[in-house]
């Protein structure tokens, strides 16, 4: 760990780790994941979750306001596909990856110059998570991966990437499934096949993600630099419910809307 920090790839830790969460149901794997890196980015949820504060305190600040219903997350959890859309209702940029898939898949993301390959490969993951981990303004990373890639129990699973140590070739792992594991370090390959097994729910490999914050957000350090702070009687507690005019509107074509909810079974 001190050689990943002396050599500058674990910039990202301390940011996540103040947010470090553990899932609070099985399935809940992706909306912790997703929750520890918008809190890590400053992002502003638009409801409050306790008193006046408006902070992802927990997965229920994403749930209460999602379109797939609670039944179908706590049953079959979600796939890489509802995990990209999850993230953008929160405005986040978010660039969807494969093992051996297609690059440049999601045209909302800037392109960047990485290799002659038309391909993901490998080289093009550690990239990502040297990027991701040398720099606390850059993307933040997401991994989807089997457990049983790597000798866990359990299926698939959704991750933070916290540091990379150049020497061994291996990334750390902020598991939020904190009852089971504990942060790890896994091999880059290791990894990298784990992300190549099919999710049953889907038919595709799992992968990665580089989640960048909502435009106009400037982040330092970890900390917004302006809050715009408005009085707690404007802004609606996340138990309230949907209070947006045109929720109803979005929910009806969302793409992972509960109306196109898919059976399935997923383990953390």
């Amino acid at each position: 760990f001190m050689e990943s920090m002396s050599a500058g790839f674990g910039k990202k830790y301390f940011v996540l780790a103040e947010h470090f969460a553990n899932q609070l149901e099985p399935a809940y794997c992706a909306f912790t994941t997703l929750i520890m890196v918008l809190n890590s980015m400053c992002v502003d949820p638009n409801v409050r979750w306790r008193g006046g504060w408006r902070f992802f305190g927990d997965e229920e600040v994403l749930i209460g306001r999602c379109c797939i219903s609670r039944e179908k997350v706590q049953r079959a959890g979600i796939t890489l596909e509802e995990f990209v859309q999850l993230a953008k209702c929160q405005g986040v940029s978010v660039s969807l990856h494969r093992p051996n898939e297609r690059k440049d898949l999601d045209k909302d993301f800037p392109k960047i110059q990485e290799s002659d390959s038309i391909l993901n490969t490998i080289d093009d993951f550690r990239s990502h998570v040297i990027e991701a981990t040398s720099s606390v303004g850059s993307s933040t990373l997401v991994v989807s991966f089997g457990r049983g890639g790597l000798g866990q129990t359990g299926d698939g699973h959704f991750s933070p990437v916290a540091g990379y140590h150049k020497e061994t070739d291996r990334v750390l792992i902020l598991d939020v499934a904190r009852f089971k594991y504990p942060p790890y370090w896994v091999d880059v390959d290791t990894l990298f096949n784990a992300m190549c097994l099919v999710d049953q729910e889907s038919n595709e490999s799992r992968g990665w993600c580089r989640l960048n914050p909502p435009k106009g957000i400037m982040v330092h350090g970890g900390r917004i630099t302006d809050d715009k702070k408005r009085p707690a009687s404007v802004v609606p507690l996340a138990s309230d419910g949907e209070m947006c005019p045109v929720g109803s509107i979005k929910v009806e074509f969302c793409p992972v809307s509960q109306n196109k909810d898919t059976m399935g079974k997923r383990e953390v």
